[in-house]
């Protein structure tokens, strides 16, 4: 008998594709929690098969994309066509995966997740549900339930909402606990990701200290409070600032002031290299001892999404300096240290702790490495995903 088939509707990218189609709008976060999911289910015994959009803002050239199938760390992934003309583009988006999803709908147990509640899947989900699929919702944040502005887009998103907590019976994987609130499916089960299984050593906390700020870089994901923080270390020039230093990859609207920063002189010093291959962002990340996750307290964010960095950050042996957000305490305790405030002073003497007491800040990143190996290796979180998609049958 054929291993359980599971389908993830999404708009993950690998490196290859991305650079090959021109793509500079992904989430490298979301792409990397869905590759790492479905390897988690391939452990628990499924068959797991990416279906991505492939797609990008689309930048008015003529250059089109054809239907593409990789193989990514071992997972099937198949890529629709892409055209970067507008219009045609959605158009090949809405349609082009159906193909698939109708082949692979003779698999006797099957079942397909639909990454977040977006229009571009609602063909895909109006013929899942008559090709006898399980169709679940992952729910990363709770955009179109309650930030959209405007009459019309108000209306689109409570029809969105709508048709997908009708369309997904089977039930929703929810980044954060919070988000139970902002569907009506049931069951729910907070899939915080997966680690990757890989052996890591948790990093030496000697000086200089080398702090991480990734992903997308905007006031939404604390980037202003990190620049307001390191001019103010700058501005006092105390001695055990000298011993901190910053490395800062990904892209947003921040990038140009982290940019400044870099090329202003003075102490901590700080290194930008926006957005990186996979690759060259684990360059980056192995020479780094702590990791930062600053989506401000009572921001938009705050409640509505999980920051998966802090699993990454933890597994790779970062110490976590985490904004006491959703579900971060929950899932690593005493394995992080929290800010409470979106104060940059706060920030500072954080900063401070981690440099003048070494051994804490190491026993820290050992307990956080622990807590996200206990809750998120693989072999536990694909087990426990797989019985919730398929109700505990093998």
């Amino acid at each position: 008998m054929k291993r359980p088939l599971v389908l993830v509707v999404c708009n993950a990218l690998d490196d290859k594709t991305r650079l090959e189609r021109g793509i500079i709008s992904d989430s490298p976060a979301a792409s990397r929690k869905v590759l790492m999911l479905c390897q988690a289910l391939r452990e628990a015994g499924a068959r797991p098969c990416i279906l991505s959009l492939g797609r990008g803002r689309a930048n008015g050239s003529f250059t089109y994309f054809p239907r593409t199938v990789r193989r990514v760390a071992g997972i099937p992934v198949v890529y629709a066509p892409f055209s970067h003309v507008r219009f045609f583009s959605q158009f090949l988006s809405l349609f082009f995966l159906l193909g698939t999803l109708l082949r692979l709908s003779s698999s006797q147990q099957k079942a397909v997740i639909f990454y977040n509640r977006m229009s571009a899947y609602l063909p895909l989900l109006l013929t899942a549900s008559v090709t006898g699929y399980r169709r679940l919702l992952d729910l990363e944040d709770g955009e179109v339930a309650g930030r959209n502005s405007g009459l019309l887009k108000a209306l689109l998103g409570r029809s969105i909402t709508w048709l997908y907590d009708r369309l997904c019976p089977d039930g929703a994987l929810l980044a954060c606990s919070a988000l139970a609130g902002m569907t009506g499916i049931r069951p729910v089960h907070c899939y915080y990701g997966s680690t990757s299984g890989k052996p890591f050593e948790v990093r030496p906390h000697t000086n200089p200290r080398s702090v991480l700020m990734a992903g997308t870089l905007n006031t939404e994901t604390g980037a202003d409070l990190l620049v307001e923080t390191v001019r103010l270390l700058r501005q006092e020039n105390t001695a055990w600032a000298r011993n901190l230093q910053f490395e800062v990859t990904g892209k947003g609207d921040a990038l140009e002031a982290f940019q400044a920063l870099a090329n202003e002189p003075g102490a901590p010093k700080v290194t930008v290299h926006g957005r990186t291959t996979d690759a060259q962002y684990a360059e980056v990340l192995n020479r780094c001892s702590v990791g930062l996750a600053l989506k401000p307290v009572g921001g938009p964010l705050a409640g509505t999404t999980f920051p998966s960095k802090v699993i990454e950050f933890a597994e790779a042996g970062l110490l976590v300096l985490s904004t006491d957000i959703s579900d971060v305490r929950t899932v690593l305790g005493t394995g992080a240290i929290y800010l409470t405030r979106n104060d940059s002073r706060e920030l500072m003497g954080l900063f401070q702790k981690m440099v003048e007491e070494p051994e804490e800040s190491l026993a820290c990143a050992r307990r956080g490495q622990q807590a996200a190996m206990a809750r998120c290796a693989p072999q536990l979180a694909g087990q426990v995903v797989f019985k919730f998609i398929f109700g505990g049958r093998p």
